[in-house]
């Protein structure tokens, strides 16, 4: 739990860094975006089978 909760922290940090937010990410934005989706997705489908 202590390593999701870390990586669900700090993953995002350098997209929220970033100073000029727009609409059409590019490059290291779209990494990030990415990955947060990624982990997003990952714990929704975790999440969701553990409620069976």
């Amino acid at each position: 739990m202590r390593l999701l909760l870390a990586v669900l922290i700090f993953a995002p940090a350098p997209a929220l860094a970033h100073s000029g937010a727009h609409l059409h990410p590019h490059g290291i934005d779209a990494f990030w975006l990415l990955v947060v989706g990624l982990i997003a997705v990952a714990g929704g489908y975790l999440i969701g089978r553990g409620r069976k």
